[in-house]
């Protein structure tokens, strides 16, 4: 199989969603694959960085073929923010990704070669388990824990800051006492956590960096376990102190070339003042 490279990029991106990626999107893929993720990133809404996603599974497979201890793209991704409607927006476009990379399995074309590295990558059979597993962790629906059946298994996990909280400290909503170290150390360890909205989640971030103080094996640990412990990238237009400036992703102060991108953030959004005696009747009507 020919290796997945930076330069397939552009032609993932097409095969999953039909259009090309905007400029950022590659820029951050380059620098995912080739050094790390950066400390913050800080992209206006209607950017797109919830293709953050896209990318995180794009590296993975173009560093499978490396040996664990090499690789800077963890095979556990959680994306987590404190608002249930972009957990559950954020999970469909998972799934969406998950289902084209299954659908291309077997086949010669990228998609299908990120599938075929993907499943270099897990443990589990190929009748049991898709090249990439999604699921959605949050109060008010079915609980899932399929996603700790396998420290290999490539998986996407879209989560509120309680679920993944709760685990990362052993105290698992619905988790088991003996079950509940497991999933701590799956989100501890190999993992990809991608704070949304973090400016409004500040403790919750201050928590995560206190674990990752303990997760040091030169400093916690008789020997290191392995695996790089897990990189918590906060996704902020306020990004937190101890983060340099150059760490932070934005985007590119030139105007960008992608048109659809020019007119999400230049447009003009008008509105209308309507006096109206019933105005959720209005809005209805509206």
């Amino acid at each position: 199989m020919t290796p997945i490279t930076f330069d397939d990029f552009p032609t993932y991106f097409q095969e999953l969603h039909g259009r090309e990626p905007y400029n950022w999107q590659c820029r951050m893929a380059k620098q995912v694959i080739d050094r790390s993720w950066p400390g913050a990133i800080d992209l206006p809404t209607g950017s797109g960085k919830t293709a953050c996603l896209d990318i995180a599974v794009f590296a993975l497979a173009c560093q499978a073929a490396l040996p664990k201890e090499k690789r800077t793209a963890p095979r556990r991704i959680f994306f987590c923010v404190n608002r249930r409607v972009i957990v559950d927006e954020a999970h469909q476009r998972a799934v969406k990704i998950a289902a084209k990379i299954a659908e291309a399995d077997g086949s010669n074309s990228v998609l299908g070669r990120v599938a075929t590295s993907l499943r270099t990558l897990s443990t589990l059979r190929r009748e049991s388990a898709p090249p990439l597993d999604v699921l959605e962790l949050r109060g008010g629906i079915y609980r899932d824990n399929r996603w700790a059946r396998s420290a290999a298994q490539p998986t996407i996990v879209c989560t509120t800051i309680d679920q993944l909280g709760s685990r990362l400290l052993f105290r698992g909503y619905g988790v088991s006492t003996n079950a509940a170290p497991i999933q701590a150390a799956l989100i501890a360890y190999d993992s990809l956590v991608l704070l949304d909205e973090a400016h409004i989640s500040r403790p919750f971030l201050q928590t995560l960096d206190f674990v990752k103080r303990y997760l040091d094996p030169d400093k916690w640990a008789e020997k290191p376990v392995g695996v790089k412990p897990m990189i918590v990238v906060p996704m902020t237009a306020t990004p937190p102190e101890g983060v340099s400036d150059a760490d932070v992703f934005r985007l590119e102060a030139k105007v960008q070339t992608n048109d659809g991108l020019n007119n999400r953030l230049t447009k003009s959004k008008k509105a209308t003042l309507l006096p109206v005696p019933d105005v959720a009747e209005a809005a209805v009507s509206e």
